[in-house]
């Protein structure tokens, strides 16, 4: 009985807690649509479009522009988040003349340029406690 309450207790010793990531959006422009999240954890999978993790928020607490939302579930960890705001619901950047026609946003990052940002340029560093980011949207 003894060994396996040891057993156990380093068990436990080695798991790594979850951190949860508070996100506040600003300049949502309408509660229109849904905003899709994407997680990557390094460039390359950012570029290929893969994100570790994905999540959907919905708009229905939208106040003034302004909405939050919660990510769970990641380890410590280099991170970097990519928002759509999809206005007409078909998970999918929608474009006017080449440009996006819907918004966009980066964690802790506002990016003022036409082409997309770099992973580098949005990343952070997830450590042992939680973390608040804000991801001002911009459209076009």
């Amino acid at each position: 009985m003894k060994s396996i309450f040891i057993i156990i207790l380093i068990s436990v010793a080695y798991i790594v807690k979850a951190q949860t990531i508070k996100i506040e959006f600003t300049h949502v422009r309408s509660s229109k649509g849904q905003l899709l999240l994407g997680v990557y954890d390094n460039g390359d999978d950012y570029k290929e479009k893969i994100a570790i993790k994905k999540q959907t928020v919905y708009k229905v607490n939208l106040k003034e522009g302004r909405l939050s939302a919660t990510i769970t579930g990641l380890k410590p960890g280099t991170y970097g988040i990519a928002l759509l705001d999809d206005e007409d619901y078909d998970r999918k950047m929608a474009f006017r003349f080449f440009l996006p026609n819907e918004g966009f946003a980066f964690s802790d990052y506002y990016h003022s340029g036409i082409t997309r940002p770099v992973y580098d340029d949005f990343k952070f560093v997830l450590g042992k406690e939680d973390k608040t980011i804000v991801m001002k949207l911009r459209y076009l």
